[in-house]
């Protein structure tokens, strides 16, 4: 060995050693003095009291209150632990070599809450603990009275539109308070009715199933949750919003929120009346009636506000408490009414297997009123150390009826110089449709006596849904092209239905699993599903004859009856591996599902087939350290075809759009592969995300869509297509991918005392069709960029500015052409609110959007201006007194948006509000328990 390079080693060594000598880890666990509970996100400041100039260390106290300086040098130090609604706490202590342990740092709660700016650290804005990237309100200041959408708005990889929450790229798919579901799946609800001076922070986070957490295995079935953590001295108290408003022309609004809290027990009031298509909540569609193509499936789903104007009238409770040292109960309720009327414009361009585009625009006219009823709950009982149970209830109820007018124009472009005209047409629609869904989940886990641990989970559970439907439309077409105005007693042919639709269903399911360690790091489970779908369906359509006269007689063409059921079983293993910081869990299963129909009308006729697979899952959670975490999922699952795709019929209501079912239809595999990165610096406030999710199916469910084809025989019986009709057909096509990635990075701006998040993002992808028996395929490419500049000056400065711009281009492509359709949007927001005086506050917004098609000609910008100027009231300002007006400029009377498919390219504007003075009075409810027996407890003890 080289002398000198030994000797190296053994100083070095040495250095090693001796530096490791005069440094020590600092452990403490931080509490609240009242409840004994855990104080979660603490911040701690470690500061040498004889090197002033020395960095001082930094961090904060995990979900179980503790928290570690790692390496700290020797030395005497001064402790200072600082948390929202406590008072501060200070210790003096000594490091020498050995560790330091502080179990016991009670922090006090204060007596009322202090009005005045904090000076906060820059460690207060965002942190990693494990898998939960936690961002602390007090670093992203909103003004009094906001909610908690205002305060999320500002944090970076965090966006709410179009009735929904997007984290780092990700659907949220609920909403917790405190750790507590708030009105079930309806996100909205919670961020649109929490006060944003209410919060100490929010989480977000990956939910696991019931299942899983009943088990403690990740079966890879989890969803992106946000948590709202309360101020821990707003757990006591009422607290809420009360508003109400009057607006020229002929414009109201008014509502509010209450919420009670006495720790766990907390009970939420919120409602709302207005003409202005206002909306705190989700809208939960069980009919499927937002899809007004003709082949809704009746999904149970949350959907965006409808287009248009509305009328809005809802209500809403939500109930969660302990029961006891054993059980816990949420429940929610809520009630909506929705009266919507749009005007609206279209105009679409449908490709074909030649050059040649189809081309229609129509104006629609319609009136919708919708009713819904949902009620959830949740209730958690603990009998025993061995024995807990779940179950999980909930029912929808849901009203809807349609009316409308349509009048169309289709023409065939062969070129810019020659566009031939094929017919008008005028449609009247009446649709009345009604349902409701009623479920139960019951799960049991028994945790077997012995050493090991191992518990033995049971489920089981069912729904039931029924949806009816009496539509009558109306469809008059007219091939004179001088005839404009589309008199209904100048056609050249007709075609008036009516319907009736009668679907009803129930799911069957159970599951057992079987969970044991294997080691202290190691978990492996092994589960049985079985799912039973059966539904039935009857459609009955009489056509109207020439003697105007409904037949006795359904039609055979368009009616149909039939059952058609899945059993599926699944059998498989979990195996769950921890290592240090570090979770993997890879889940396998062997799936078998059996289809079977019967028909009963028009013809009577039974099928059965089966279906093999192999589905998979593997989560992984790679915490590299206190600030970096690593997330991946892939998995590979099976999804069933809807019900109206696998009908044996032709719909003909709407001879212009013509719908086939195939029941030849097989279930969608889907491969989905994703990761993200996350940061969080403390130390200088910053946070930065990447996410990336990858999908794929080699037997999606697209359209094959036949145009420009009168002779194309539809049916058994030789009915033709007709000119200037389509005809859609569901079948399994290979080839569909897409791809979305985004990046998001935020800072402290502290010479301007503000928050600056950028934003980037693409998503790419390829959908394939078939148009008139040639494969077609649509690649879509989008690039976004954008940044936010957020205020974190004080509740009496507050204002957020943004900007996003957004670079499209898709081609679709098929043997025969090529079409691009390229095109670059931009928005951008200003929103402010001064206390310029006293009492004196001055809001206003600023709204503009750019559209410009750059392979087309296409040209739209507006530019919405809202301000008002208010007076705060009475003696604590909970008051609010104001005038404004809204939409200054008047350029929201309409709404413009844009949609390409695989094989159309539409534009569609709808009616908006337009503008209007308004008068509005707002009170915040602000009642809480003053803790003075708590002070006093706590002053005797010093």
């Amino acid at each position: 060995m080289n002398p000198r390079k030994a000797l190296l080693n053994l100083l070095f060594l040495l250095c090693a050693a001796t530096a490791a000598a005069q440094s020590a880890g600092v452990r403490f666990r931080i509490a609240d003095r009242i409840t004994r509970e855990a104080v979660v996100g603490a911040v701690a400041e470690l500061r040498s009291r004889t090197d002033t100039a020395a960095t001082p260390f930094y961090t904060t106290s995990d979900i179980e209150g503790r928290g570690t300086f790692p390496r700290v040098p020797r030395g005497d130090y001064r402790l200072t632990v600082t948390s929202l609604g406590y008072d501060s706490l200070h210790r003096d202590l000594r490091v020498g070599t050995a560790a330091v342990l502080l179990d016991s740092l009670w922090l006090t709660p204060r007596a009322e809450a202090i009005d005045q700016v904090t000076v906060e650290a820059p460690a207060l804005r965002s942190s990693v603990r494990g898998d939960t990237l936690s961002y602390r309100a007090s670093a992203y200041k909103v003004s009094f009275g906001s909610d908690a959408e205002s305060l999320i708005s500002k944090m970076p990889g965090l966006e709410v539109a179009d009735g929904g929450i997007e984290a780092q790229g990700r659907t949220v798919r609920r909403v917790y308070v405190d750790g507590r579901e708030f009105f079930g799946n309806d996100v909205m609800s919670a961020i649109r009715n929490i006060p944003a001076d209410m919060i100490e922070s929010i989480d977000i986070y990956n939910s696991q199933s019931d299942q899983s957490e009943f088990t403690g295995v990740d079966t890879g079935e989890g969803y992106t949750s946000l948590n709202i953590v309360t101020l821990p001295d707003k757990r006591r108290g009422a607290f809420g919003r009360l508003y109400g408003a009057y607006g020229i022309p002929d414009k109201y609004i008014g509502g509010g929120n209450v919420n009670i809290f006495d720790n766990d027990r907390r009970i939420s009031v919120i409602g709302l009346a207005n003409n202005i298509s206002r909306q705190n909540f989700s809208f939960e569609d069980i009919l499927g009636t937002t899809d007004r193509s003709g082949k809704s499936s009746g999904n149970n789903f949350m959907v965006r506000p409808l287009d248009g104007i509305s009328a809005v009238q809802a209500i809403g409770v939500n109930y969660s408490d302990d029961w006891g040292k054993k059980g816990k109960a949420t429940a929610s309720y809520f009630f909506n009414r929705t009266d919507n009327h749009n005007t609206s414009l279209s105009d679409r361009q449908t490709f074909t297997s030649t050059d040649k585009l189809v081309l229609y625009n129509d104006e629609n006219n319609s009136r919708t009123l919708n009713l819904n009823h949902r009620f959830n709950a949740r209730v958690d009982y603990k009998f025993s150390d061995r024995h807990s149970m779940m179950m999980r209830t909930s029912f929808s109820l849901q009203d809807n009826n349609y009316r409308n007018e349509l009048r169309s124009r289709t023409d065939n472009k062969f070129s810019d110089d020659d566009i031939r005209f094929v017919n008008r047409r005028r449609n009247f629609g009446h649709n009345n449709s009604d349902g409701y869904n009623v479920s139960n989940y019951l799960l049991y886990r028994y945790r077997l006596p012995g050493k090991t641990s191992h518990n033995l989970t049971v489920g089981v559970g069912g729904t039931y849904r029924s949806y009816d439907q009496l539509s009558r439309p109306r469809q008059y077409t007219f091939r004179d092209p001088d005839n404009i105005e589309c008199d209904t007693a100048d056609y050249s042919s007709r075609n008036i239905t009516r319907t009736d639709r009668d679907q009803p269903g129930y799911d069957l399911n159970g599951n057992v699993s079987y969970t044991r360690s294997l080691s202290k790091r190691s978990r492996l489970s092994f589960e049985y599903r079985i799912n039973y779908t059966d539904n039935s369906v009857e459609r009955n359509t009489f056509v109207l004859t020439k003697e105007n006269v409904f037949p006795d007689e359904r039609n055979p063409k368009q009616s149909t009856e039939y059952d058609y059921a899945y059993l599926t079983h699944r059998i498989g293993s979990t195996y769950q591996y921890y290592f240090k910081k570090t979770k993997v869990a890879a889940t396998l299963y062997y799936q078998h599902a059996g289809f079977s129909s019967d028909y009963v009308f028009p013809y009577d006729r039974k099928t059965e087939t089966s279906f093999d697979n192999l589905t998979y899952s593997v989560v992984a959670n790679v915490n590299i350290n206190r600030n970096n975490t690593l997330k991946f999922n892939a998995s590979g699952r099976t999804s069933n075809p809807r019900a109206t795709d696998l009908q044996d019929i032709v719909n003909t209501t709407n001879r212009q759009n013509v719908f086939a079912g195939n029941p030849g239809l097989d279930p969608v595999y889907t491969h989905r592969l994703s990761g993200q990165y996350i940061r969080a610096n403390p130390a200088k406030g910053r946070t930065f995300t990447v996410s990336a999710e990858f999908a794929a199916s080699p037997n999606t469910i697209t359209d094959s869509l036949v145009i420009d084809s009168p002779n194309f025989v539809i049916d058994d019986e030789g009915t033709l297509l007709g000119e200037g009709n389509q005809y859609t057909k569901p079948v399994n096509l290979a080839g569909l991918w897409s791809l979305r990635a985004s990046v998001n990075y935020g800072m402290p701006v502290r010479w301007l005392r503000s928050n600056l998040n950028f934003r980037a993002g693409v998503s790419t992808g390829r959908i394939p069709s078939i148009i008139n028996g040639e494969r077609n395929e649509l690649n879509n490419n989008v690039y976004n960029a954008g940044l936010t500049l957020g205020s974190n000056i004080s509740e009496s400065v507050d204002f957020r500015l943004s900007y996003t711009g957004r670079y499209n281009a898709s081609k679709s492509s098929s043997q025969v052409r090529t079409l691009d359709n390229t095109y670059f949007s931009q928005s951008a927001k200003a929103e402010t609110t001064f206390v310029v005086w006293k009492r004196l506050v001055v809001r206003a917004n600023a709204d503009y959007n750019y559209y410009k098609g750059i392979t087309d000609t296409f040209l739209e910008e507006r530019l919405i201006c809202n301000a008002m100027l208010g007076v705060k009231l009475f003696r604590n300002c909970l008051g609010e007194a104001s005038v404004g007006v809204n939409d200054i400029l008047d350029q929201n009377g309409t709404t413009f948006r844009r949609t390409v498919t695989g094989t159309t390219l539409r534009n569609v504007t709808n009616l908006g509000i337009g503008r209007y003075v308004s008068f509005q009075f707002t009170y915040n409810l602000r009642l809480f328990r003053r803790q003075h027996n708590a002070v006093i407890e706590a002053m005797q003890e010093k």
